[in-house]
C-alpha cells in the first residue's frame, strides 16, 4: 500500500479542480466539509435515464472524475479553504484491463473489483493512499505492489511530488 504526504498542497488541488490530470479516473464517492458536508456517490443510477439515454452512455456504473470536478470545486472555491475532504478514486475498467495485462499476473478483470487511490485533505495537509480489493481471497500482493509502482508512475509523470 502506498501512503505519502503531498509536498505542494496547492499545485494538487489546481491539477485536482483545475486542470485534467485525473478525469480518466472513476470517483467513487466524495465527502467535502465546508460550511456544510456535502456527500456524492459516484455510482451512476440507471432509473434516472431513459432507455436510450442508458445506451447511449460510455460508463454505467461509476461516474468518471471528469463529469464531476466542476461540481465538486463548485463546494470548495472561495476564500475559505475546505475544513476536509475525502476523495475515493477508482481505475476505470478499460484501464483496470489494460493494468492486468501489462503487469503479466494471472489475474483476470473479473477477479479484481477495483484499484483505488484516496484523496483526504485534513488540518492542511494532503494524504495519499492506494489499496487494491479483490473478489477473491489471496495472500498474494503483487498486485498491489504493481498498482503501486503505476501510481508512483503516474503521480511522478503528472509532477505531484510526495513523502512517504
Amino acid at each position: 500500500m502506498l501512503a505519502c504526504t503531498v509536498s505542494d498542497v496547492r499545485d494538487f488541488m489546481e491539477k485536482l479542480f483545475l486542470k485534467d490530470t485525473f478525469d480518466g479516473f472513476q470517483l467513487v464517492e466524495a465527502v467535502i466539509v465546508t460550511s456544510n458536508t456535502f456527500m456524492i456517490d459516484g455510482h451512476i443510477r440507471e432509473e434516472y435515464y431513459t432507455k436510450e439515454e442508458w445506451e447511449e452512455l460510455a460508463e454505467k456504473q461509476i461516474c468518471r472524475w471528469g463529469s464531476l470536478r466542476q461540481i465538486c470545486f463548485q463546494m470548495i472555491k472561495g476564500k475559505k479553504t475546505p475544513e476536509s475532504m475525502k476523495l475515493v478514486f477508482r481505475m476505470a475498467e478499460g484501464g483496470t484491463e489494460k493494468l492486468l495485462i501489462k503487469s503479466g499476473l494471472s489475474y483476470q478483470t473479473s477477479d479484481v473489483e477495483g484499484l483505488f487511490f484516496n484523496v483526504r485533505y485534513e488540518n492542511q495537509k494532503l494524504m495519499l493512499t492506494s489499496g487494491v480489493s479483490m473478489k477473491l481471497f489471496t495472500m498474494d500482493k503483487s498486485l498491489e505492489r504493481f498498482w503501486d509502482q503505476r501510481l508512483e508512475k503516474f503521480l511522478k509523470q503528472a509532477e505531484i511530488a510526495c513523502e512517504e
